[in-house]
């Protein structure tokens, strides 16, 4: 174990290669003596000087299934550093440091996230709570492991101190980077300073989102509040993919901690409904050609639960619902994106086009899908000599003849 922990912080020209496999060698020495590297690793940690990368990344991998007791007792130990400014500094260093990839997040940057958030939550003065916090704000929100990290540290910050950290996040909301942030993005180009604010609107909805996660029990009061700051972003922001999925994602975990409160049966909610709103925006702009959208998925979900909220929503409002994701979910396809698709079942449906005969014939679409099976048949309708129905015509603007489309089955052709 003593040659593990020296050769984790030594230099060599393989770098953090050399050390992580000696960070390896400790992990697998942990598994038998848990107690013994337990105490090793507090003592080096607790020492003053800011945890070497080393000691992070083996903290990070045993913390990688949850936060265990341990975790915590260190960070109440750690809460005599924060008003160190070396310690503090080499802190944000190490937060705000590019990851080697974007896409995935290295296990010591990973833990300090969480262990920045829980020495937070154990400080017993606001003011250095909300200097942390802001500071820790006021870094770069380019990168999305980045900005789901700063939203971690907040959450579990907001365990504790909720008042505070809503405060925060209120004033960070106000400040001039975010106001010029909100709107400005799609009129110009956009430099390396630019780039650091753009999805600052996203770190706040996911901060949202995990101070409801962190607050539990306490979270109640707070819904309606937390509701009304989602929309505004929603309606104000820069919107893009990255927003979209922000905003999905802090309204999943509002849910989700409001459906395990044993309150909520009873709290009338007021925010619900511009929610809602927000929701269908999302559900009328999915693409009409692809079912199984994560974004789809989600809304309904997310629909669903609110919808047993109270108070119940009124009749109009439901039905405005039920249109519009019926109209999401059911549309069909057109025909050339069906023969296009048709090679991705198991079992590709016998797609026959059969042209009509003559240039005044009118395209009607049959679709049979019991079965397996899907025939597509253009049919012409000529008045007393089918039984179709006839045609409905499209207003006078439209170029193109209504398309009539049906469900029958297999083998009843009319």
């Amino acid at each position: 174990m003593q040659l593990a922990l020296e050769n984790m912080t030594k230099s060599t020209e393989l770098e953090e290669v050399y050390q992580d496999a000696a960070s390896d060698v400790l992990l697998a020495i942990c598994r038998h003596s848990w107690r013994v590297v337990a105490q090793h690793l507090e003592t080096e940690v607790l020492t003053g000087v800011f945890p070497h990368r080393s000691l992070l990344y083996v903290m990070g991998i045993l913390t990688s299934n949850g936060i265990d007791r341990s975790t915590w007792v260190l960070a109440v130990k750690s809460v005599q550093f924060l008003n160190t400014d070396m310690w503090s500094k080499e802190l944000l260093l190490a937060l705000t440091k590019p990851d080697r990839t974007h896409q995935e997040q290295p296990p010591e940057k990973a833990f300090l996230f969480i262990y920045y958030g829980l020495i937070l939550q154990a400080e017993d003065n606001s003011t250095t709570v909300r200097t942390h916090l802001r500071t820790l704000l006021d870094t770069s929100h380019q990168w999305p492991k980045q900005r789901e990290g700063i939203a971690l540290t907040i959450g579990l910050a907001a365990a504790r101190h909720l008042d505070h950290v809503w405060a925060v996040l209120e004033q960070f909301g106000r400040s001039t980077p975010i106001k010029w942030s909100l709107h400005s993005f799609c009129l110009k180009v956009l430099n390396a300073e630019d780039l650091q604010w753009k999805w600052a609107s996203s770190t706040i909805l996911l901060s949202y989102g995990q101070m409801a996660v962190r607050a539990k029990a306490h979270i109640l009061p707070w819904v309606d509040n937390i509701l009304s700051r989602m929309v505004f972003y929603f309606h104000y922001s820069s919107w893009d993919e990255t927003l979209k999925q922000s905003f999905l994602s802090a309204v999943l975990m509002l849910v989700g901690a409001v459906s395990r409160n044993e309150g909520a049966h009873s709290y009338e909610f007021s925010q619900v409904s511009e929610l809602l709103d927000c929701l269908m925006v999302l559900m009328e702009k999915e693409p009409q050609d692809t079912l199984c959208t994560p974004t789809r998925q989600q809304t309904i979900h997310i629909i669903s639960s609110l919808c047993k909220l109270r108070p119940p929503l009124d009749l109009e409002k439901k039905s405005q619902l039920l249109s519009t994701c019926l109209h999401s979910v059911l549309a069909l396809p057109l025909l050339d994106v069906l023969e296009k698709h048709t090679c991705l079942f198991l079992e590709p449906p016998n797609i026959q086009v059969q042209s009509g005969l003559g240039p005044d014939w009118n395209r009607t679409y049959k679709h049979f899908g019991v079965g397996g099976a899907v025939r597509v048949q253009r049919v012409p309708w000529v008045q007393g000599k089918t039984t179709a129905a006839p045609p409905t015509h499209r207003s006078p603007e439209h170029p193109h003849h209504q398309m009539t489309s049906w469900l029958a089955h297999p083998g009843s052709l009319a």
